[in-house]
């Protein structure tokens, strides 16, 4: 969903366009003409599809070397097409580690990471013509000039205004669909899997997407359409008829955005930008998952297993908040991904019986003190109030244990915390419990050398040294 401050501008922008009679927004129409326009083919200025429009053979063909596949629609849990194991994995083994084809830095970020590489810290370079984009090198600025020159001519128009990740992300495909209008696809399957035939053969559904979502995407793509003749206009790039295609074609690439996009998080899992990758967007949903991503410089994907996976399960991943309750978890992937969850555990949270019903009751409360208990944590870390931070994060560990998946991300740095708060305030056996637990999350989803693990071990065997020698003193 867009942040409050993203609607806010695009509706500003829009009456700003309106006035000057520059911009033209399609009314959402009704369903049924909804419904049509999602038949249409996106191409995006590539021109004609293939008749293997989904461009199967070619998604098997990139997934080959991670040792997976592509089933068929229905065949795994999600309802579409998802990823499938052809080999064993271990635990914590890495499953793909791919770049985005398009990525952008969420507004919270822009002026303090680099626009190429995600790093922060340092004075950064802003580039001059548009005022927005920054790198913390000339070579970063260098090596991003191909994707940031036509999304430098749009943040032109808008300066100092700065339009929302969603709309900067559909600038940046747009501008990449243009550099691909008449080139043959990739043949490397890898370069293929980041092109634009696989961008377009991933699904949009338009047509379901809720009406008022359907006026928003209308609205955001006329902005976006503008701007580029604006853009193409003033010599600004984008030149030629078929710079941006129809709007409500702009449109559908909107609503395939907001299915397949990934959020870029930091290990903490703060968000830091958001970008769209094909090959990690065919896995599908569970609320066990049984694999979980994380980001590296530049956004780089890498998937990994959060248990042993034997040749022919399923690699599915957590789109939503996973210590919700099923009813929730449901309802927000009904309301963003427009299907309904039937998973295992959603299955058993929500059959009619009363045994049921009163433990989706009780994890609705649990879930409610665990946003409260972290709530009043990371409070109390900011007064310096440790006696009520190790409390309250001890309470929310014992709760996100309960409610999480025992692999889940979002465990591993609760637990962390946990650990952290114990060690501080003395208590070292329990600190050690924590921090073992937490290191052993934690580096399944990142791996061995991702800093915070390496944190996290070294604390814990600080705590060790620390808790045997104060063992060793009182045997004395």
């Amino acid at each position: 969903a867009r942040a409050a401050a993203e609607e806010a501008w695009v509706d500003e922008r829009v009456a700003e366009g309106e006035s000057r009679r520059v911009l033209e927004v399609m009314p959402p129409g009704d369903a049924a003409h909804w419904a049509e326009l999602a038949a249409r083919p996106v191409d995006g200025g590539v021109g004609e599809r293939k008749p293997d429009s989904t461009g199967t053979a070619r998604w098997h063909e990139a997934l080959a070397p991670w040792g997976l596949t592509l089933a068929a629609a229905g065949a795994v849990g999600g309802g579409g097409r998802g990823l499938v194991t052809t080999r064993s994995f271990k635990r914590g083994e890495v499953l793909m580690r791919v770049t985005p084809a398009v990525a952008v830095v969420s507004g919270r970020h822009l002026s303090s990471r680099c626009h190429h590489s995600h790093a922060t810290g340092g004075r950064l370079l802003v580039c001059s013509r548009c005022g927005c984009a920054r790198y913390c090198s000339a070579d970063h600025q260098r090596a991003a000039w191909a994707g940031h020159r036509d999304e430098c001519a749009l943040l032109a128009q808008t300066r100092p205004r700065v339009p929302g990740q969603t709309v900067r992300l559909l600038a940046r495909l747009l501008a990449l669909l243009r550099r691909s209008a008449g080139a043959p696809p990739p043949e490397d399957a890898g370069e293929w899997a980041r092109s634009a035939a696989a961008i377009l053969s991933l699904s949009h559904q338009l047509g379901g997407q809720p009406a008022e979502r359907c006026a928003e995407f209308g609205e955001q793509a006329g902005m976006v359409c503008s701007l580029i003749q604006e853009a193409a206009r003033s010599g600004g790039g984008w030149a030629g008829s078929s710079s941006c295609p129809p709007q409500e074609q702009v449109a559908s690439l909107l609503s395939l955005l907001s299915l397949n996009a990934h959020a870029i998080c930091d290990a903490e899992l703060q968000e830091i930008g958001i970008g769209l990758y094909p090959l990690a967007a065919l896995a599908n949903h569970d609320c066990d998952p049984t694999a979980a991503q994380s980001f590296g410089a530049a956004g780089k994907l890498t998937l990994r297993a959060l248990r042993p996976l034997a040749a022919g399960e399923a690699v599915t991943i957590g789109y939503v908040d996973l210590a919700a309750a099923a009813s929730e978890r449901r309802q927000a992937l009904r309301s963003s991904y427009l299907f309904t969850c039937e998973c295992r555990a959603c299955e058993e949270a929500l059959a009619p019986t009363p045994a049921a019903r009163k433990r989706e009751a009780a994890r609705c409360e649990a879930a409610a003190s665990l946003r409260e208990e972290q709530r009043a944590e990371l409070a109390a870390i900011d007064a310096a109030d440790w006696e009520a931070a190790l409390r309250r994060s001890t309470r929310a560990a014992e709760i996100a244990a309960s409610l999480l998946p025992p692999g889940a991300p979002a465990l591993g740095l609760q637990l962390l915390r946990a650990g952290k708060l114990h060690a501080h305030c003395g208590s070292l056996r329990e600190s050690v419990g924590y921090l073992r637990r937490a290191t052993e999350v934690l580096q399944a989803v990142h791996g061995e050398a991702a800093p915070l693990v390496r944190d996290a071990a070294e604390m814990l065997r600080g705590a060790q040294l620390e808790l045997a020698y104060g063992d060793n003193s009182a045997a004395s």
